[in-house]
Formats: structure tokens, sequence, C-alpha cells
């Protein structure tokens, strides 16, 4: 039986998973059945609750220490998920991204834990969290790379029914917005003024004023930069909308 046959016995077995203990043994014994030692899928949040996906199987006292010390988003693996699409070996962090003595020091400390060389998938979810899921043998033993292709089906496989399991847990927090409310979104995220949108969209400035406090309201911020934020991460407007002029 190929690579690919295994992990589609995996898909078809975590399609049915009930639970996220479930989901955790199926890739547990996923990963190792191609050599590696250790996993962890998430989300690159410190948050926890419904909605978030964590799962992992890396020693827990590394985990413990890097949650005590780790500045979250410097963390090397997170940080090259930014730079592309595409799994990459733990050996190219330095071609994705220019580590920095601290990154350097968290990748010391995961080999002082036990942990080899790895590989990564990022997860690029529009209106979500990133995420990703990584793949680790132990520390001194041989890095197979004959099985990667399979290791990055497996690991989109197993972040989708892992987001399944986490997002049947979350209350529905999709934010909806006029196409007008998008258009003043947009022209804050400009930098223009509600008299200069009002001016470009023929509204007075009070109701311009009203479809940007209203926006903010349904995303709960107080400033016009965490609306520009939240609707950048939502997807209700595009960096390509803002650029162009």
């Amino acid at each position: 039986m190929s690579q690919f046959d295994d992990v589609q016995d995996f898909v078809r077995l975590a399609r049915s998973s009930e639970t996220v203990e479930e989901l955790h043994a199926l890739v547990d014994g996923a990963a190792r059945s191609f050599g590696f030692a250790y996993f962890i899928l998430g989300h690159h949040t410190t948050a926890s609750g419904p909605g978030v996906v964590y799962l992992s199987s890396y020693p827990s006292g590394f985990v413990e220490e890097m949650s005590r010390r780790t500045r979250f988003h410097d963390d090397p693996v997170m940080r090259a998920c930014r730079t592309t699409a595409a799994g990459f070996r733990w050996a190219e962090l330095g071609r994705l991204i220019a580590l920095t003595g601290y990154q350097k020091d968290i990748l010391a400390g995961a080999r002082r834990a036990g942990i080899g060389e790895g590989f990564t998938v990022p997860v690029h979810i529009p209106g979500e969290r990133q995420g990703s899921s990584s793949f680790a043998v132990r520390q001194g033993q041989r890095f197979d790379e004959r099985v990667l292709p399979a290791a990055h089906y497996l690991g989109s496989a197993a972040f989708e029914v892992a987001r399944r399991l986490a997002n049947a847990q979350a209350p529905a927090s999709r934010v909806t917005m006029s196409p007008r409310q998008r258009e003043c979104i947009v022209l804050v995220a400009q930098g223009k003024s509600d008299w200069e949108i009002g001016r470009l969209l023929s509204l007075s400035k009070a109701t311009v004023h009203e479809y940007v406090e209203n926006a903010k309201r349904k995303y709960g911020v107080a400033s016009r930069v965490q609306l520009v934020a939240k609707a950048l991460f939502d997807e209700q407007i595009g960096f390509d909308d803002i650029i162009r002029h």
C-alpha cells in the first residue's frame, strides 16, 4: 500500500471522528507510521476554547517552557508560515526568514527537548487565524524526505477535521457589512476623513460617521485602526482595495 493510500485511510477515519481525543489518536498513529515522533496542529494564537484548533504530542515540558518564555509572534516556524503557502522543512527556516538570536535559541531549546528535524504545513484560511500542522522526528533520528508529500496531505487533512470539531463548539460569529459600510471602511483605510468620504460617496458627513460607528459596534472595537484591521482579517475588504486609488 502506498503512503497516499495510508493518508486516504486516515482521512476516511478522521472524518468520522466525533471528539478531539479520537482525532488526536488517529493523527498520532498516522504520524508515527511515516516516521514522525511528534506532531502539533494549531492556530497561531494564545487563545483557547471553542473555534481554536490545538492538538499536540510534543514533550509537555517543552510546551510549558515555551508558553512561559516565548514571545508567541516570534516563534520561527510560525513566522515562516507567513511567508509561504507551501510546506517547508525546518532546515529551510533560514531561507524563509532572517533568524534572530532569540529564534535560534527557541530551535536550540527544541533540540534539547529531544525534537529533531521537522516539516510544517501552513494553513491560510481567509477570515480565520493563521495555523499550521507540524511533524518532527526525534533528535538524532533520520529524516526521510520521501514521506513529505504524504505528510503535507496528512497535515492539511488533519487540520481541516480539527477545524470542524473546533467550530462545532463555536457560535457563528461572521460579521455582515452592507456595501456602503465596506466602501466607507475602504476609504477610512485610505486615510480619508468623514467629510472627504461624504464628498466621494455623495453622503453627508453625519451619515458617513454613522456607517463607520455602526461597523465599529459590529466588531466591538473602539478605534478606526482596529476597524480596518478587523475588516482586513475578516476579508470584508482587501489590501488591493486600500492601495487602489
